[in-house]
């Protein structure tokens, strides 16, 4: 098959409008050339298309969110996470020595190092 593999969540969101127009389509009856023309894609994707459709049903045109779900490898526990929330709000970065008046993404990681030395 292409890129497609189990959902249409590697394929960019004008592949995957294409995906959904094309089995929309062949649903309908239409020939699988008429929708590669009709889509400006190639025969393959739209017979990769539908045979992963078949196989597979609807779940292959869902997109699923990407990256670790919330809360999954977190370096610090809940109570670092805390202690950090509080540094943030009861200091700012220069009272700490970490330079700046505002707190970035970087000072913040510069604040875990230099409380937790981890990175």
């Amino acid at each position: 098959m292409t890129d497609l593999v189990g959902d249409a969540r590697r394929l960019s969101p004008k592949a995957q409008e294409a995906l959904l127009r094309a089995v929309a389509a062949l649903r309908a009856g239409r020939d699988r050339r008429e929708v590669a023309e009709l889509l400006g894609v190639s025969m393959k994707s739209v017979t990769d298309w539908w045979a992963a459709w078949q196989a597979v049903g609807r779940e292959v045109l869902v997109s699923k969110s990407r990256g670790r779900r919330s809360g999954e490898h977190q370096v610090l526990d809940p109570d670092q996470r805390q202690c950090v929330r509080q540094v943030l709000i009861d200091h700012r970065p220069e009272d700490l020595g970490l330079g700046g008046q505002l707190w970035t993404r970087a000072i913040v990681g510069d604040l875990i190092a230099l409380l937790y030395r981890v990175s």
